[in-house]
């Protein structure tokens, strides 16, 4: 069962009453809250539709008519409002009639309930009329259900024909999450009878991906082969277009005479097409270094902007830090610098880009321009400008949307919410916060966004309010245990974090108050409450220290920034969330950034390693 607010779409924009009643001389205005008389308006308009009372009109889908009432849903599908517009009702007193085509009468009575309750029950067999129907009536939050729905089934059966599906119909981020599931699980998408059916012009495009996740460049060999044995009549006229996306210099020689000798299919394709790499032999040294295109990703923590840390002024600087998983060889790579020096500005990770915004000039102008960088090619493009200028704000990812929250221009504090649709290239405005949160902090978890602590005019807070998209309504959450300032936040899987921040330490002598660092706490949302960690070793509680940001990254959270840990400056510190402990991951930078922007970002291996290698950074014996 997947649940919405189905009276939002109706009742987002009615008026609200007041009943007034006089006492003592005095009017009393009271407000019931908008929700409940809409949930109550709703009610009796469905009954009314169970029991075909007040029907003005019939829905004729196919042969089959069905009673209902047009305002109601022209209310709820911009596509229906339309009809009605062009299509006045007729003068001869006939039951006005609203056609619809493509939807059967199944699906437009579960759309019909969803309508007045809120609640549509969605499965795999009916998932694809359910997005079809939504599409044709231009209802967007049941579109968005069904892209819920969606992604909670992708699997490795299925993921191909999901990622195509979702191309038909615009559900660009549903195609997002199909695809970095196949890239992460190839392995088992190449066994699957989605994968064996394939045509050739989508399988070659499925092996040119740069990040699929496989050890050997053997697999997608196997792969091939697997995929020819379907229909080996058939396909072996594309077999030359098919092993083309195979890099056959990455494949072993003793691997391939060892095949040649074994399957009848493997041994044709081994002859037919790898027996140029047989004949000219292992590549070495150079020759090998300039076809070397590994396959694979790597989560990257990416820094950007900030100051100079002598200067203190803007920088466009841009690092990677990759590969986490190997102590041994972790190293900061240089990236495309930003065409605009930023201090101050929000950077987040989002339908595998880097987005930047906001923040302040060399020359502390507010700024309101933002620019998005391509992790395959190194470079940045510029995107539509904010709808306001703003710095030092909040800036989260959900569900392939870019908010930012917050933060402040020259002139004031904002509590002003906007939104980025990457897809589309624009912005647009949210319901803004309940109040100013200066230099607070920001997340998502489980579908919606946390602001968190923060201070203004002087007082610290520990309040937390929650944002959910699909209301557009703010409310409030259990406080924090410490309010503090200046602090980072994370969410990943059900559960929120809060790190360091800063609050003064209270003392008898009021003259004599210092800043501290502020424990580190956590909430999971079925507990409903803020709990301390256990291990608070991720800086001392001394007012040197400044965290620039918590990234989520393979269930474990790296927290960047200028770390005191009482003997040394760390710059990145890694929190187990298995054992809750932290880790070292890197020591301090040794160059001149403080307060970058900072993200987690995936880097095709290749594109990596080629990087480094410009830059004299991969050990390597040639």
């Amino acid at each position: 069962m997947i649940t919405s607010v189905g009276e939002e779409h109706l009742w987002k924009h009615s008026v609200q009453a007041s009943h007034v009643c006089q006492r003592s001389g005095k009017k009393t205005n009271r407000t019931e809250p908008p929700s409940t008389r809409g949930s109550k308006l709703l009610r009796v308009l469905r009954t009314f539709w169970l029991e075909q009372s007040f029907h003005d009109a019939l829905l004729v889908v196919g042969a089959e008519e069905l009673p209902v009432q047009k305002n109601i849903l022209a209310a709820a599908s911009p596509y229906i409002r339309t009809k009605l517009n062009y299509n006045p009702p007729k003068q001869d007193g006939s039951a006005y009639r609203i056609e619809l085509q493509g939807v059967s009468m199944t699906i437009m009575k579960q759309i019909l309930e969803y309508i007045f309750s809120g609640d549509i029950t969605l499965n795999e067999e009916t998932i694809q009329d359910m997005v079809q129907a939504s599409d044709l009536l231009l209802m967007t939050d049941l579109k968005a259900l069904c892209c819920q729905f969606l992604e909670s089934c992708i699997t490795a059966e299925n993921c191909i024909g999901i990622r195509l599906f979702s191309l038909r119909y615009c559900l660009y981020h549903v195609h997002y999450v199909a695809t970095e599931f196949l890239q992460t699980h190839f392995g088992d998408v190449a066994r699957s009878e989605e994968f064996r059916e394939l045509p050739p012009t989508q399988l070659c495009e499925l092996l040119s991906m740069e990040k699929l996740n496989i050890g050997k460049e053997e697999h997608v060999l196997e792969a091939v082969v697997r995929w020819f044995a379907h229909d080996p009549e058939d396909r072996r006229a594309h077999m030359k277009e098919v092993t083309s996306a195979v890099w056959m210099d990455g494949l072993d020689l003793s691997y391939l005479r060892e095949q040649a000798l074994g399957e009848p299919l493997m041994r044709e394709v081994i002859r037919d097409h790898c027996q140029p790499v047989l004949e000219r032999g292992q590549l070495h040294g150079e020759a090998l270094l300039a076809t070397f295109k590994p396959r694979g990703y790597s989560e990257c923590i990416v820094i950007v902007g900030g100051e100079d840390r002598q200067s203190r002024t803007a920088t466009a600087l841009m690092r990677c830090l990759c590969p986490l998983y190997d102590t041994n060889r972790r190293t900061w790579i240089q990236l495309q610098p930003m065409s605009i020096a930023r201090s101050g500005h929000g950077a987040v990770a989002a339908e595998g880009f880097l987005f930047v915004m906001g923040g302040s000039d060399e020359n502390k102008t507010v700024l309101d321009s933002g620019e998005k960088y391509d992790p395959d090619s190194n470079t940045w493009t510029p995107i539509p400008p904010m709808l306001q200028t703003r710095q030092n704000f909040g800036v989260v990812e959900l569900d392939g949307l870019i908010y930012v929250l917050g933060g402040e221009n020259e002139a004031m504090e904002l509590t002003t919410v906007e939104v980025f649709d990457p897809h589309f290239n624009s912005w647009k405005p949210q319901t803004s916060m309940t109040m100013v949160r200066s230099v607070g902090c920001y997340a998502s978890m489980n579908k919606k966004i946390y602001a968190i602590s923060g201070g203004s005019y002087g007082k610290l807070f520990d309040s937390v309010e929650c944002f959910d998209p699909k209301t557009q309504q703010w409310t409030g959450l259990c406080p924090l245990k410490e309010r503090r300032f200046g602090s980072v936040a994370c969410g990943i899987g059900q559960e929120l974090y809060v790190f360091g921040g800063v609050r003064s330490q209270e003392t008898q002598n009021p003259e004599r108050r210092q800043m501290m660092t502020c424990k580190s706490e956590f909430y999971h949302e079925e507990m409903r409450r803020w709990m301390v960690l256990d291990d608070q070793n991720l800086c001392i509680q001394t007012s040197s220290s400044f965290i620039y940001g918590a990234l989520p990254i393979r269930g474990d959270i790296y927290v960047v920034g200028d770390l005191d840990t009482g003997t040394h400056f760390d710059y990145i510190r890694e929190f187990r969330r298995s054992t809750g402990r932290w880790h070292r991951t890197m020591p301090m930078l040794a160059s001149d950034l403080s307060k970058p922007a900072c993200a987690a970002l995936r880097f095709a291996n290749c594109r990596l390693f080629h990087l480094q290698l410009r830059q004299g950074t991969f050990r390597l014996r040639v």
